[in-house]
């Protein structure tokens, strides 16, 4: 009997755009702060053109604790700003609704930032630009990634560095948040969402087959520094001996590693789909 499996990572890491090269930091001058953005929009407004997306929205941007911040509120705006100038094609939607920081603990249900992909298609967009910041030596440190709001399939990312500008002094009544040390979820937080460059299916038990099983599995895996998989636990399980499939197929996996503030490797937490089918 053939069989089809569809194996589908929670973070559908369809592209990974390159990162946009470093800025030079130039505080109080709102020119380079805006050439700087600009760059970073056109990271993840290219792929967008190229796929033909229509209806996109920006996520409000958390500090790299996952908590509402100022900056992170006025960055987000500003990016949509750079959308609806720049790339009328993509039908930026106005996020100017009352939206709160949203998957702060991570994704939590086998899907990648559940709750504010739900608050973005409620408000019609088909795709969802989230990200962080944190501070840098040059000025602070930004992360983008755009995403599906139905599926959580990624369709670009970047990383790079803004100075801080006046109107960004202005309004700071703290010190901007350092990024975390300690190993982040993937695509939050500061940190880049890992690739995965070698995904060979897993193969279903005699059981299943024979009673022609059939489900999805989700794991929680650590993607180390070398892009391999460690610390795999189930988040949801199906049984039959699938779940145990599932684990020894992601184990052969092969990641192209997350990038940290620093622009190092690090390692990262992610959930993984699995979905067997039979036909």
């Amino acid at each position: 009997m053939k069989t089809l499996i569809a194996v589908a990572l929670a973070l559908s890491f369809l592209i990974a755009w390159p990162s946009c090269a470093q800025n030079s930091a130039a505080p109080s001058d709102a020119s380079s702060f805006d050439a700087a953005l600009g760059q970073l929009v056109f990271q993840i407004a290219g792929p967008l053109e190229k796929e033909k997306v229509k209806r996109v929205i920006v996520a409000d941007l958390p500090d790299p604790r996952g908590n509402s911040h100022p900056v992170g509120r006025f960055l987000a705006e500003r990016v949509s700003a750079i959308l609806l100038r720049d790339y009328p094609t993509l039908e930026t939607i106005d996020a100017s609704h009352p939206q709160k920081v949203l998957d702060n603990s991570g994704p939590r249900s086998g899907k990648a930032f559940p709750d504010t992909r739900k608050w973005a298609k409620k408000l019609g967009a088909n795709v969802v630009i989230i990200g962080s910041f944190a501070r840098a030596p040059e000025g602070i440190d930004v992360w983008l990634t755009a995403m599906k709001t139905g599926s959580g399939q990624t369709y670009a990312q970047t990383k790079g560095a803004v100075p801080i500008s006046e109107e960004i002094n202005a309004m700071l009544g703290e010190p901007i948040p350092s990024p975390e040390t300690r190993i982040a979820r993937a695509g939050v937080r500061g940190v880049t969402v890992p690739v995965c460059i070698y995904c060979p299916g897993p193969q279903y038990t005699d059981n299943s087959k024979a009673e022609k099983y059939q489900g999805t599995v989700v794991l929680q895996v650590v993607i180390t520094t070398e892009g391999r998989a460690a610390n795999i636990s189930v988040i949801k399980g199906v049984g039959m001996g699938l779940d145990e499939a599932a684990i020894e197929a992601v184990k052969n996996w092969k990641f192209r590693p997350a990038v940290g503030p620093n622009g190092h490797a690090v390692a990262t937490v992610v959930p993984i789909e699995i979905t067997f089918r039979r036909n």
